[in-house]
């Protein structure tokens, strides 16, 4: 029998938004089981189902009350911010908190850092202190997200393969002290495409420096150009992209030989730009095509779909729900696949 591992997730924000009713707005749109979360064992490969994230907590409200218990979730310290993550963590949810940018008080922007970016690891070890006990119900934390991205460079996290060890070092530390039983989850998302020897070898100097001793699991980013179905091979390319993503999975299973958490996934069902072709049933296929994929490795024991919601009008649509919180085809497909996987529950 196949081994299925679905968590479907989305990078949450620090914007909180008016509270929407979950079950009348989808309901109304086609619908959707009231099932909860459910973590199963099959030998020693855990298998969590259900959907999560948003960058909207209305959106996640919405998803908590049809069954989501599983959430990725920035880590800020505005009021907002805690008294919504620690609700729904104190009524059951389960958050990956994102140590970053946010986290420090830097401000990231598609341009790079725009104010507070001069932190040291000293006030990076301050802000995990803090974290820890702001969110006193998350046990599970991700170092920082895309390191090597441009955009989220900043302070002490200037690139270096060597400084973002010490910050996985020093979290891990900080973090087990105050909960042993936490899991820390590194790498921030090392993308599978575009992939490259060049930032393989950014990880593996990482892993070079000892990072295997402080780091449960590592995480991946999966996404395909934006663009491409995974039968699908982009141009210049010779194999298409369940392969490319195949063979870098391997490539950071041979590396590490920790558990890999897919902490991003997804395509836009809008076409945002005249050379991009895409739809909510294109959306809907790729996510078929990706979790499938993902569940038939064992080593891989999360994957978090980005995203839940997009917005009213957003430039690329990644959302599960539509604008009015409904149901996309890409909602119900997840649904499908949940469905057909209960008999390994």
């Amino acid at each position: 029998m196949q081994r299925k591992i679905v968590l479907i997730s989305v990078l949450a924000a620090v914007a909180v938004t008016v509270f929407v009713a979950a079950a009348v707005l989808l309901t109304q749109s086609g619908g959707a089981p009231q099932k909860s979360a459910t973590t199963a064992v099959n030998g020693t490969h855990t298998q969590v189902f259900g959907v999560a994230g948003s960058q909207n907590y209305s959106a996640m409200r919405v998803a908590f009350e049809h069954g989501v218990r599983y959430f990725r979730v920035d880590i800020g310290f505005s009021n907002g911010t805690r008294s919504y993550i620690n609700g729904l963590s104190a009524n059951g949810a389960n958050m990956l908190g994102i140590l970053d940018y946010n986290t420090v008080g830097a401000q990231a922007s598609p341009n790079g850092c725009v104010s507070g970016c001069n932190w040291t690891l000293s006030d990076w070890n301050a802000s995990v202190r803090n974290a820890i006990e702001e969110y006193p119900n998350i046990t599970t934390w991700e170092i920082w997200n895309e390191p090597t991205i441009v955009n989220y460079v900043s302070g002490y996290e200037n690139a270096s393969p060597y400084n973002y060890y010490q910050m996985i070092r020093s979290a891990y530390i900080i973090i087990k002290a105050a909960e042993p039983n936490s899991t820390v989850v590194c790498f921030g998302g090392a993308n599978l495409f575009p992939y490259g020897q060049q930032t393989f070898e950014w990880y593996s100097q990482v892993w070079r420096y000892g990072a295997s001793d402080y780091c449960d699991a590592i995480s991946l980013h999966a996404y395909s150009g934006f663009a491409f179905l995974l039968n699908q091979t982009p141009s210049g390319y010779n194999q298409d992209v369940g392969q490319i993503w195949s063979s870098t999975i391997n490539g950071y299973e041979n590396l590490t030989h920790k558990p890999i958490w897919i902490t991003e996934v997804g395509i836009p069902s809008n076409d945002w730009s005249q050379y991009v072709s895409l739809s909510p049933q294109v959306q809907a296929e790729f996510l078929n095509q990706s979790f499938t994929l993902f569940s038939s490795y064992p080593f891989i024991k999360r994957v978090y779909w980005f995203q839940l919601w997009s917005g009213q009008s957003p430039q690329r649509d990644f959302g599960l729900l539509n604008a009015t919180f409904g149901p996309n085809p890409s909602w119900n497909a997840f649904m499908d696949f949940y469905n057909s996987s209960a008999s390994v529950r």
